[in-house]
């Protein structure tokens, strides 16, 4: 799901995406949504993996973490879940959002391609 607001981090996820190597091209390529998917949908279904409790800001502050989580150590939460295997729906599905990681149903539909 992307939400309907932008994240306040003040641009810090380009950034980070620049510190991994990236481009400006490539960073607005990565963090544009696809065409026909827009904010306020279910756009991609993805793999959820371990979740692991990071007490310690600076823990989350090491620059594989931040990399790995597109955020600050100051910025995310401190449960962090591994995320794998994402891809794009063919078509969005709108839905209302909730806080952290929630379950929603996807009509087997919007599955297909």
């Amino acid at each position: 799901h992307v939400g309907r607001r932008t994240y306040p981090d003040g641009g810090m996820h380009r950034d980070i995406l620049a510190r991994s190597g990236l481009g400006e091209a490539e960073i607005d390529r990565l963090t544009t949504l696809p065409e026909g998917l827009s904010r306020g949908e279910i756009v991609a279904v993805v793999r959820v993996g371990k979740t692991v409790l990071v007490e310690d800001e600076a823990d989350r502050s090491a620059p594989d973490v931040e990399a790995g989580a597109v955020a600050t150590g100051a910025a995310m939460g401190r449960y962090l879940t591994t995320i794998t295997d994402a891809r794009f729906l063919p078509r969005g599905v709108p839905l209302r959002g909730q806080p952290g990681v929630f379950r929603a149903t996807v009509p087997r539909s919007a599955l297909e391609g």
